[in-house]
């Protein structure tokens, strides 16, 4: 079943929506799930998920990624376990309700999540594929509990205009965050 975001998508591929619908739309699924993505990033600096040691700012925590030692002294390590269930608890479920089912290397190696909660998700190719691999075992996606980050890669990128839509994703999340449109 194809989510109502990624029709959106494809429907702006086939030109039967408008970009700014597809915007809306990808805007109101982060504002629902209390997620916001960010490009221009590299996970290689501070992969995993942390928290601040005091409340900051989405800009804030964009500039202290460009820097591990800024961003060590403001951020600290959620652990695994605190790592999990944010996975379960937020991105899992974003990442369900609005199918974007996207291969590590297709989308985490170089964006950030900034959660509501505050915090920070910023994961490896690697990282981010066996998260994924992880709910979808324990959601039983497309009815299987075996998953594992591989074989979920090779699941995803099989989907229908799979590399079309996540092209438009990443230049979707630059115009979501005011920067300028990459050619998709």
């Amino acid at each position: 079943m194809t989510r109502p975001l990624i029709a959106s998508f494809v429907g702006c591929i086939d030109g039967e929506v408008s970009r700014d619908e597809a915007l809306r739309a990808y805007r109101a699924a982060e504002e629902q799930h209390g997620i916001r993505i960010h490009d221009d990033h590299d996970a290689r600096v501070a992969p995993g998920a942390f928290k601040p040691h005091m409340p900051i700012s989405e800009e804030r925590v964009r500039t202290l990624t460009r820097s591990w030692e800024q961003f060590d002294r403001a951020l600290e390590p959620l652990g695994r376990a605190a790592e999990r269930q944010l996975v379960i608890r937020s991105l899992g479920p974003f990442i369900t309700d609005t199918g974007l089912w996207v291969a590590g290397a297709d989308l985490a190696d170089d964006h950030l999540f900034i959660f509501r909660s505050g915090e920070v998700g910023s994961w490896t190719a690697e990282q981010w594929d066996q998260h994924l691999a992880n709910w979808a075992a324990v959601t039983q996606y497309q009815g299987r509990d075996e998953w594992t980050a591989e074989r979920l890669v090779e699941q995803m990128s099989r989907a229908p205009r799979y590399r079309e839509w996540t092209a438009l994703l990443r230049s979707i999340i630059s115009e979501a965050r005011g920067s300028p449109v990459r050619s998709a």
